[in-house]
């Protein structure tokens, strides 16, 4: 499992905004989702690549046998059909793109 954090916003030479790409996944769903401490996801596996992004509080995220803790503004992408599960540990709002 490998998180990855959101760079920092800053603007370039001539004013304006970067763009970076997460995640190249097409035929997607965007889903806002928000939990609070001791809500869980069981595991399970979706049939396509999700992204996992978390965007306030803490959620820890399980892959097979590896837990980590993520906090807002780190992110995963979950290969199709691995098993994964999560756990909140503050309120968490997460953006998952599947």
């Amino acid at each position: 499992m490998q998180k990855q954090n959101i760079p920092p916003h800053h603007k370039d030479g001539t004013g304006g905004s970067k763009t970076m790409t997460l995640a190249d996944l097409s035929n997607k769903k965007v889903i806002c989702k928000t939990f609070i401490p001791g809500n869980k996801m069981t595991s399970h596996q979706a049939p396509v690549d999700v992204l996992v992004l978390l965007l306030d509080g803490q959620m820890d995220i399980s892959l097979a046998e590896e837990t980590i803790r993520f906090v807002a503004g780190e992110y995963i992408v979950i290969p199709a059909n691995m098993t994964h599960s999560l756990a909140c540990v503050e309120t968490a709002r997460l953006l998952i793109y599947k």
